[in-house]
This record gives C-alpha cells, sequence and structure tokens, in this order.
C-alpha cells in the first residue's frame, strides 16, 4: 500500500519547529514552542499531532524526543511524488501538459526546461 504524505496545517506546523532543530525535541519543548507561535495546544492534541506523522513515518519518537525522519525537501519530493502518480498516472509529460494547457510558453522558460531535460538524461 502506497505511504500517504499529506500533512494538515498543523501537523505542518508542527513539522516547522522540528526542522528547526539540529537535535531531538522533547515533547514538552515542543509544546512550548508550538504555545509560543500561537497554538495553545493541550498535551494530548500534540501527541495526537505526533502519532498521526509517526504513523506516516515523518517523524521518530522515542522516550519523550521527536525528531523529524524527513527533511523539508524529502518530504516535498514524496508528496509531490503522490500528486505525480495519482493524478497523472505517474507521468511527467502528463504532469507537464496538465500544466501548461493552452498557456503560452516563453522563450526564457523553454531554454529552463530544456536544460532541465539534458541535465536528467545525462543522470
Amino acid at each position: 500500500m502506497e505511504k500517504d504524505y499529506k500533512v494538515t496545517d498543523a501537523e505542518r506546523a508542527v513539522l516547522e519547529v522540528l526542522w528547526e532543530h539540529d537535535e531531538p525535541v522533547q515533547t514538552a519543548e515542543l509544546l512550548e514552542q508550538m504555545k509560543q507561535r500561537g497554538r495553545d495546544w493541550k498535551r494530548q492534541t500534540l501527541n495526537t499531532l505526533l502519532s498521526r506523522l509517526d504513523s506516516k513515518e515523518i517523524v521518530k519518537r522515542k522516550r519523550g524526543y521527536v525528531q523529524p525522519a524527513l527533511t523539508e525537501e524529502e518530504l516535498l519530493m514524496k508528496q509531490t511524488q503522490g500528486i505525480l502518480d495519482n493524478l497523472y498516472g505517474g507521468k511527467l509529460g502528463n504532469f507537464c501538459l496538465a500544466l501548461l494547457g493552452s498557456t503560452k510558453v516563453k522563450e526564457d522558460d523553454i531554454a529552463k526546461l530544456n536544460a532541465l531535460i539534458d541535465k536528467m538524461q545525462n543522470m
């Protein structure tokens, strides 16, 4: 079964705090930092969010500490791949066609796309 990397606004808020730290964060400290950012949550609310993120394998929890299992870039890549797979049959060409639609593409954008295609072909 395909993993779900969708996150709610509240889950993203938690992740943003975690991504700012190099070390695991104590749950109590995370709760305090969320409060400083205008999220006056109860401990159970935070635990519910962390449990969801843990089940999606986006964070790791251990003995009252939590840390991200994915960087922000890794999460965005997985979310993007999910969109590509679910909506465009996993085909980049289908996505590009849908994105462009009937929009006229500027010459400099075409040059950038060609450079990206060349780079991808040489990987």
